[in-house]
């Protein structure tokens, strides 16, 4: 008898005797769902933090690039907005073990900057030196409906989507500091500042997790869509102070986790 031969009839055997078994000799399954102390509450409380990355202010630092003088745009370091802190805050009400509405309150910090060289015609010395900050504190406000794929009461790992719609208040900031690269002397910079408000939207996948029936912990992708204008007095290279309006765009994706408590 070969090989396949015996390889065949162990796959029999097992066979048979997994349906000659009698239902009543089936033991306890080894994982068992847990059971809380009493029913899960139809509203919770979150904080969460995370990472905010891809939006960005390209327009604008692309525009003061080039206002530089060409021999020295070698000299120019631009960094747009980076991976940003994100921070929020969540009230939900369940309408149904499944499906429920969420208010969210939620702050993410860009900081983006740019330094180079350039030739300004009304100072002393043709070469100047400058460092420019765009920074940007993003307030939001939305309210979402969210579908969860299980239901608490039955199994502790809950995932969840969501989409909705939001108000996004930045709060823009452009800092400029001229030197004298020959002196090292500060020369006359500016500053601005605005606010903007503007409607966005969202969708979001997460999930939750049940340590019991108050209190829980979970992960959250969002992908948001918003933008906003921002209005810049801008110094020309070989030349005065101009005025000029740049998109900036929040469009992005946030990843964080968050604690929840339900009451």
């Amino acid at each position: 008898m070969n090989l396949r031969a015996l390889l065949c009839g162990a796959i029999a055997a097992c066979i048979g005797l997994a349906v000659a078994t009698p239902p009543d000799s089936c033991g306890e399954p080894i994982l068992k769902p847990r059971k809380y102390a009493g029913p899960i509450p139809k509203r919770y409380f979150s904080l969460g933090i995370g990472l905010i990355g891809g939006a960005e202010n390209e327009e604008m630092w692309d525009f003061l690039d080039r206002q530089v003088v060409s021999t020295l745009s070698g000299k120019t370091d631009t960094k747009d907005f980076g991976a940003g802190l994100a921070l929020d805050g969540s009230y939900t009400v369940k309408v149904h073990p499944q499906f429920a509405f969420r208010g969210r309150a939620g702050l993410s910090i860009l900081n983006s900057e740019s330094t180079g060289e350039m030739k300004i015609a009304d100072v002393d010395t043709s070469l100047v030196g400058f460092e420019r900050n765009f920074d940007v504190l993003l307030f939001s406000f939305d309210l979402s409906g969210v579908y969860y794929f299980q239901d608490a009461s039955v199994k502790n790992f809950q995932p969840y989507l969501g989409a909705g719609l939001g108000v996004y208040l930045p709060h823009s900031s452009f800092k400029e500091k001229l030197t004298n690269v020959t002196t090292g002397q500060p020369l006359p910079g500016s500053e601005q500042t605005e606010w903007d408000v503007q409607p966005g939207a969202h969708g979001m996948l997460g999930f939750l997790y049940h340590f019991n029936n108050t209190t829980a912990a979970g992960l959250e992708g969002r992908v948001q869509m918003a933008m906003s204008k921002f209005d810049l007095e801008y110094q020309e290279a070989l030349g005065t102070r101009r005025n000029a309006s740049f998109d900036v765009h929040y469009t992005g994706f946030i990843l964080g986790a968050f604690a929840a408590k339900f009451f």
